[in-house]
């Protein structure tokens, strides 16, 4: 019955299915012997969320193939034995079952599906937590009795374009190809099929469309996106503030405070009747004396407060009192809700929860639950319900949003809690158990901190959230040796000031699914080596995390070592030198925009009015700050703000546009203002800001640092101030010098376009262009005319077998390069054994554009090694502008000016540094340059041009001097030596 939503089906081997279009490219299906369809407890407790059409249920007589419609999914079900397959927009199938699926209430459920060889598995929570991809496993859906932190999440997606999610809290098996290779098999012993089904372009997608019906992660108040600290057990109130205190003399953010269980009068309290332990944590209910109770300090030092307890209380009478819509029961009454009896201790000043939910089946396992479950039936449930209501009762109370730490967990969770994955002695096994999280839409989830380690500092810090629980032990920074101490309050420092960054993150995934802390997979779905890495994740969208090792894999596009400021191309994979104050490596991706927040100790204690932006340049790049009020629920109403800021690059220039600010909160700043740090290699040779030209503020000139800029050489960052303007847009433009390898390059891509097109520029055009490229270029220079020059030939080729020739013309134009500069193919090529056996192995015309690429690379990269090289910083920059950029201004006093410098100093530092003069040395690069143009082909006038002379006569009196011979003989001298 095509076009169909709500089906239901009569098979021909007995058994009933129904059917529902959810959403777009989102289906569930149930199936049972009887026909009659109840909602799962997920679905009546309002854990599940699912626009149900019960009234528009059809009945669709047996038919052999039935088709129903979800826009850009269909769902082709067989009316005989009810096997069904998903098929995309296209008509490509996403997923098709083995054999007819079952359901009956003696025999449990089951289904199974056929799995191809290529696509990877994520999802299932955190289970499993050696590895992201669950191919090759088995694993059950039942919270663990023996792991405190156990939280299986019934759903799979895969690379494939599908995904599925079970509807259950029955205990069942998910077989990921562990028994049959392409086999994904889901059993369970009891209840009945009921699963979702979801289409999707990308993990990403797909993980939206789960979430839209187990829940989007909650949004945190912004406080709990700074660092939790969990005292000792058995801590009095005077040792809590002693762990506050050290937080603030240190200087070492923080922002909450947690107690552990014994803060209770009776230890363990289960009862709905429980009090602060009278003489370790006296609580006045004067109001006057609350405000030096050790609450009413902590909240003076910027601290909120966290309880740790238990609960094995029957939470089902609350949930089946909503699930009938709130009437009371046939006595008149309604028995209390779990959480009233915690309203005291938020009024007493307490600001979270940390939760032990109890293992059900082992503390009572004959119990029947007044919804009518066994402990059993009602174990994976649990867990969600006392979250919920926590979530629920604290929202209700305060109108803020809650923090309910809870480890234990199943499906939909996310909505309601926060997670530690528990203590893990394998560091990496944690960090995999949060990814998995995030790929099964749980978002606010961290581990406890592996504090006596620099590598567990820096992995457990760059999480969504930071927490550290001192247990029985010691577990305090101030603790910590100093070396160690001082690494953990830079990372905490470092944490803080990426907030708005995090913030932001945080809000993306509160509106899609996608994860602050994002598995590889995720943000790489393409790139094969990214689909199993557990030791390295994205922060947000631009930052690279790698954790318990030195070794990283770079995806494809640009990346910076935060650290150090190296650049590097992907994709390719890197082993680290971590600096001694860093714990790990840590990358920025090219195009990265990243928000900071001024120095505090705790979040809120200032107003943010500057931020300041690191802008990470690429040919574009895009993000936009979240802020709120950061407490309350009035962003759901629209009550929060967003700012667009988007990077351009080009040979000559980075833009930066800062949109107006979109939106309006409580508290939201009047003004904004930002501080820009733009990192680029090279001094800039003007900035404008809204048209407006910005003076170079250096030593010798007092510039306001408000309307001007400062380029910092050893950081490589252009640095300037910009303030909001009411309904502006902010636009600065920071024009960099292009150098002659960018013109080079572009114009080799260029002649090859003009070739292509049909315009055939000359026997020798891409020749002289891969040259120059070799001459005057960097890596990338080369690289990219070397393909200009190999598409160019071999397009014009009158054979595809020509290719060998091609080889050794472009060999023959490396060595006679190498040549003209005294240099033979041993010196450049010694780790070769031999070259010449390598020519004559090639056998495809691929592995000759191989071989060439690299031989020109090489050669690129060992004239850089001879090239001048000085101890003085200043001096440095100078060769190395000198050899970038000889068409600029490269008289003494405009370098001076460069570099800030005075020209005497600079003349004589020259000189002390390279012994030679500096006219001698420009006036050698630009000769030495100029004649390897005119061989190249270019005219008198492009070689003038290139190198600085705005007068072709001027430049060829300048080289007849130097060569003894005028610039039009250059031709007829090829390949003779140079002898200045």
């Amino acid at each position: 019955m095509e076009g169909a939503e709500n089906v239901q089906i009569a098979l021909s081997n007995g058994r009933r299915m129904r059917v529902q279009v959810i959403a777009p490219g989102t289906f569930r299906i149930q199936m049972n012997d009887t026909g009659l369809f109840q909602d799962s407890h997920l679905l009546r407790y309002k854990i599940v969320n699912v626009p149900l059409h019960a009234d528009h249920i059809h009945s669709v007589p047996c038919d052999d193939i039935i088709m129903i419609h979800a826009k850009q999914a269909v769902l082709q079900i067989d009316g005989n034995d009810g096997q069904f397959q998903m098929l995309d927009g296209d008509g490509h199938v996403r997923l098709q079952t083995s054999c007819q699926p079952w359901s009956a209430a003696a025999t449990g459920f089951g289904a199974h599906f056929l799995l191809h060889q290529d696509e990877a598995l994520y999802g299932l929570g955190n289970v499993a937590p050696e590895q992201l991809q669950r191919r090759g496993l088995k694993v059950s859906m039942w919270v663990e009795r023996s792991n405190w932190a156990s939280a299986p999440i019934p759903f799979l997606m895969s690379t494939g374009g599908w995904a599925i999610m079970m509807n259950t809290i029955m205990p069942h098996t998910f077989d990921i190809g562990s028994e049959i290779d392409d086999r994904l098999s889901i059993e369970g012993q009891t209840g009945e099929l009921d699963m979702f089904l979801f289409a999707g372009g990308s993990l990403a997608e797909l993980l939206h469309a789960y979430t839209d019906i187990a829940g989007k992660p909650q949004l945190m108040p912004i406080w709990m996106y700074g660092l939790n600290f969990c005292s000792r057990e058995k801590s009095d109130a005077r040792a809590v503030l002693d762990d506050s205190i050290k937080f603030r003399k240190s200087e070492t953010p923080c922002d909450l405070i947690g107690l552990s269980t014994d803060w209770m009068g009776t230890a363990n309290d289960y009862s709905t009747n429980k009090n602060w332990h009278p003489e370790r944590f006296p609580i006045s209910t004067n109001d006057l004396v609350r405000r030096v109770s050790f609450i009413g300090i902590l909240h003076k030092l910027g601290f909120k407060l966290s309880l740790t307890l238990s609960c094995d209380y029957d939470l089902t009478v609350y949930e089946e009192h909503l699930a009938a819509g709130g009437k009371t029961d046939e006595e008149g009454g309604q028995k209390e809700a779990w959480y009233d009896h915690l309203q005291k201790f938020v009024n007493d000043g307490v600001s979270a929860f940390v939760l032990i939910a109890p293992n059900l089946a082992s503390r009572d396992p004959e119990r029947i639950w007044s919804n009518g479950m066994t402990s059993d039936e009602l174990h994976n449930l649990y867990p969600v319900l006392l979250g919920k209501q926590m979530h629920n009762g604290f929202r209700e109370q305060t109108n803020t949003r809650p923090v309910i730490h809870l480890e234990k967990g199943y499906l939909g969770m996310q909505q309601f809690v926060v997670s530690t994955t528990g203590t893990f002695y394998n560091g990496s096994h944690a960090i995999a158990a949060i990814l998995n999280y995030g790929l099964s839409g749980h978002a606010n989830a961290t581990t406890n901190m592996h504090l006596i380690t620099r590598e567990g500092i820096h992995a457990d810090f760059l999480l969504s959230w930071a927490r550290i629980n001192s247990l029985e032990h010691f577990h305090h920074p101030d603790f910590l040796e100093p070396p160690l101490q001082e690494l953990f309050r830079r990372y905490a420092r470092l944490r803080y000031s990426l907030i708005p960054y995090i913030y932001s993150a945080a809000h993306v995934a509160a509106r899609t699914g996608m994860p602050i802390t994002r598995a590889m997979p995720l943000m790489y779905p393409d790139d094969r080596n990214c689909r199993d890495l557990c030791q390295q994740f994205m922060l947000g969208d631009f930052l690279l995390v790698a954790v318990y090792t030195d070794h990283v894999y770079l995806p494809e596009g640009n990346w910076f070592d935060y650290w150090t400021g190296e650049r590097y191309s992907g994709p390719r994979s890197l082993d680290c030198r971590v600096p001694p104050q860093a714990g790990g490596p840590l990358f920025v991706r090219a195009g990265a925009i990243i928000p900071l927040w001024p120095p505090m100790d705790f979040i809120g204690q200032l107003e943010a009015k500057v931020l300041t932006l690191h802008i990470y340049p690429s040919a574009d790049g895009e993000f936009v700050i979240h802020e709120d009020d950061g407490a309350t629920f009035e962003y759901l109403e629209g009550r929060l703000a967003r700012t667009r800021i988007t990077t351009e690059e080009s040979p000559d220039s980075i833009s930066v546009r800062i949109s107006r600010r979109e939106g309006a909160y409580t508290g939201m700043p009047q003004k904004r203002s930002y501080e820009l740090i733009v990192h680029t290699d090279r001094k800039p040779a003007a900035v404008r800001v809204n048209g407006q030209r910005r003076q170079d503020q250096t030593r010798r000139v007092k510039a306001d640092p408000v309307r001007s800029y400062r380029y910092d050489r050893p950081s490589g960052t252009v640095r300037l101030f910009v303030e909001e303007a009411e309904g502006e847009e902010i636009e600065a433009s920071i024009e960099v010098l292009r150098s002659p390898m960018n013109k080079i390059a572009a114009k080799a891509v260029t002649e090859t376009n003009t070739i292509a097109g049909g315009e055939h520029t000359g026997e020798d055009s891409a020749d002289r262009t891969f040259i120059v490229a070799l001459t005057t270029g960097e890596p990338d220079a080369a690289e990219t005319a070397i393909t200009a020059w190999w598409n160019s030939k071999m397009m014009h080729s009158k054979s595809d077998s020509a290719w060998p020739l091609l080889v050794m013309h472009g060999y023959h134009m490396l060595v006679r390069h190498a040549a003209q500069n005294g240099w033979t193919t041993a010196d450049l090529y010694s780790e070769r054994e031999d070259l010449s056996i390598a020519l004559t192995q090639l056998q495809t015309s691929a592995q000759g554009y191989e071989l060439l690429r690299k031989l020109a690379i090489h050669l690129v990269r060992y004239a850089e090694a001879r090239r001048p090289s000085a101890k003085h910083p200043v001096i440095g920059e100078v060769l190395a502008f000198v050899e970038r950029e000889p068409d600029q201004d490269l008289s003494l006093n405009a370098m001076a000016e460069r570099f800030s410098v005075h020209p005497f100093h600079l003349s004589r530092l020259f000189k002390k540094e390279t012994g030679r003069t500096y006219s001698d040395y420009i006036m050698s690069i630009r000769m030495q340059r100029a004649k390897i143009l005119l061989e190249a082909g270019y005219k008198v006038y492009e070689a003038a041009e290139q190198n600085g002379y705005k007068d072709s006569g001027t430049f060829s009196r300048a080289f007849s001097k130097y060569w003894g011979f005028p610039p039009a003989n250059s031709k007829s001298r090829k390949g003779e030596g140079m002898h200045h």
